[in-house]
């Protein structure tokens, strides 16, 4: 079983979704599976995430287009870690985000959920602000 689920609903994310899965393999901490629902894309959404050879990667394509919280609620279902991560087919982890994650998760028993800062990016991965409450 691994240390961290990382769940990922997917539609018409092209041009960002290889980004996004990149970002989780290319994370410090390793112990993870990535479990990914396409929410029946209309773009090659499937194809880019179909070149990751990574048998850490659960890939699911759903027949019709339910809407992202089916999607991620599929993936929850699958998911088998002892921790759960959510990551938006747009979206990309910074290199230690796992790692620091399940260190203060792990020190802190009592702690059932975190939440980092966001760091707002344009659609050329220039930052344009940190975003540190929601």
């Amino acid at each position: 079983m691994p240390k961290v689920s990382v769940i990922m609903a997917s539609y018409n994310h092209e041009k960002y979704v290889s980004q996004a899965v990149q970002s989780v393999l290319d994370q410090t901490f390793q112990d993870f599976e990535i479990v990914i629902t396409d929410d029946a894309s209309q773009d090659h959404t499937a194809a880019e995430i179909g070149k990751f050879t990574d048998r850490r990667i659960r890939f699911f394509q759903l027949p019709s287009n339910r809407g992202q919280f089916v999607a991620t609620n599929h993936c929850l279902r699958r998911a088998q870690g002892e921790y759960v991560a959510i990551l938006n087919s747009d979206d990309f982890f910074l290199p230690q985000k796992l790692e620091e994650q399940v260190r203060f998760l792990d020190t802190h028993p009592d702690v059932a959920a975190v939440f980092t800062q966001a760091r707002i990016v344009d659609d050329q991965g220039r930052r344009v602000r940190d975003r540190k409450t929601f």
